[in-house]
């Protein structure tokens, strides 16, 4: 197959490396250029995220050392051949289904990897570097990723608070593009969960802290509406999701407070998130109706159920990666009889032409539109006749013996079949429209 993989990631190389290793899409595909005219490969496509940078190569066996030899010069990091990582052809595959998957991220099931590498073999694709081999694993990659996705839950459950916060908030409103989320508090958890909310698409974002420098920061990058601390209560009743993150020892918001907000509110539910420690919202208020209050205890509990759940779901997923990869395996053994199929075909169509011509030479008062209809018949019944034999040849590829089946083809029809090469394969195989997450 001649499919290699050279990586760096979370599990073998530390933040402050990968931070290095990190490039830009236009940096990427200069990188590629550059390896595939050097190396004489056969296909590119590098994959940069902030956990792992990975290189997806063809024809590149012969010439790993001194690939990344060209690597640690190109960014300066001379520590790069420790902690390496080199995968090779079916495992190399197993490898990519897996990334494509969510199956080898730092948070099982999460939906951002899937979207990034499919961005990343768009830009390769478009700049003419991944050859033709590429294509048909990637494009398999991608439909097995569909596969996992729609055939299990490992990505359905939340496995960060504050994505359990923003999941949770899904079941209490059905549609959190009404709704108006306030934020209190501008760290690192807090933002977090703005971006967790933000791509669920919410009508309004308000944001206070305590440093009002932070809660400007903070909405200004999603575009939202910073309240200085001291007007919070004057604000609170407008918000429908309230979470809270900040370094408070009291509580922020008190059982009188919410009760005020729901008699301005008239009836229309509140839900607290509380994620701090020590806690910012009065659990008391979860006697009022109409409000729901979760704090950090409840979301790790339901954190660590979906964990447990993830991984069970993990474990049919590697069923289907390993279901994927057989066809895939199946489908390269069947390229065995492409050559024997074409030589076959070849031979026929030059007998008939032959043939042809002979006889044409004998009709001499034949009209040209009569010839052309014999042409377009003789072609076609060679079609037909090889129909069902190529069929089978692609079959008997898939037997331990199919060599020895091949062979005697070509010795009976007096074939001498070209090798197919891989990395020439035309691009109609498993040719999947790519649709970005």
């Amino acid at each position: 197959m001649r499919f290699t993989v050279i990586g760096w990631n979370f599990r073998k190389t530390p933040v402050e490396i990968r931070d290095s290793l990190a490039l830009t899409p236009k940096e990427q595909v200069e990188l590629g250029l550059q390896l595939r005219t050097r190396f004489n490969l056969g296909g590119v496509v590098i994959l940069s995220t902030c956990n792992r940078t990975e290189l997806y190569l063809v024809n590149a066996e012969q010439q790993l050392d001194q690939i990344i030899e060209m690597l640690e010069s190109y960014w300066n990091l001379y520590e790069l051949r420790e902690r390496v990582y080199t995968i090779q052809n079916l495992d190399g595959v197993r490898h990519l289904f897996r990334v494509a998957s969510s199956l080898d991220s730092m948070v099982l099931g999460e939906p951002q990897i899937l979207g990034q590498l499919k961005d990343a073999f768009q830009s390769f694709n478009e700049a003419d570097l991944t050859g033709k081999l590429l294509h048909p694993l990637f494009t398999r990659a991608f439909s097995t990723a569909k596969r996992v996705r729609t055939e299990t839950s490992v990505a359905s459950n939340a496995v960060s608070v504050s994505y359990a916060a923003v999941e949770l908030a899904k079941h209490i409103f059905e549609d959190l593009s009404k709704q108006t989320v306030m934020v209190i508090g501008a760290g690192e958890m807090a933002e977090l969960a703005v971006r967790h909310f933000m791509r669920n698409g919410i009508s309004e974002l308000f944001v206070t802290n305590r440093t009002f420098l932070s809660a400007a920061k903070l909405a200004e990058k999603f575009q939202g509406l910073a309240v200085p601390f001291e007007h919070l209560e004057r604000h609170l009743h407008q918000a429908d999701i309230i979470l809270s993150s900040t370094g408070a020892r009291d509580f922020i918001i008190t059982k009188e407070m919410v009760k005020n907000c729901l008699r301005r509110r008239r009836g229309r539910s509140m839900f607290f998130i509380d994620i701090a420690v020590p806690r910012d919202i009065d659990p008391e208020i979860n006697e009022l109706n109409g409000t729901f209050c979760y704090d950090i205890d409840d979301l790790q509990t339901l954190v660590s159920q979906n964990q447990v759940e993830r991984k069970k779901q993990s474990i049919k997923a590697e069923e289907i990666i390993e279901n994927e990869l057989l066809k895939l395996e199946l489908w390269f053994k069947s390229l065995s009889a492409v050559p024997t199929i074409r030589s076959l075909r070849k031979a026929f169509h030059s007998i008939a032409e032959e043939e042809m011509v002979k006889s044409f030479k004998n009709l001499k008062n034949i009209p040209e539109s009569e010839r052309k209809k014999v042409e377009q018949l003789v072609h076609r019944l060679i079609h037909r006749l090889l129909h069902d034999p190529s069929r089978n040849l692609k079959k008997i590829a898939h037997d331990e013996d199919a060599h020895l089946y091949l062979e005697y083809v070509s010795k009976i029809f007096d074939l001498s079949p070209t090798p197919v090469k891989l990395e020439k394969l035309p691009e109609k195989h498993h040719g999947l429209k790519i649709v970005k997450s």
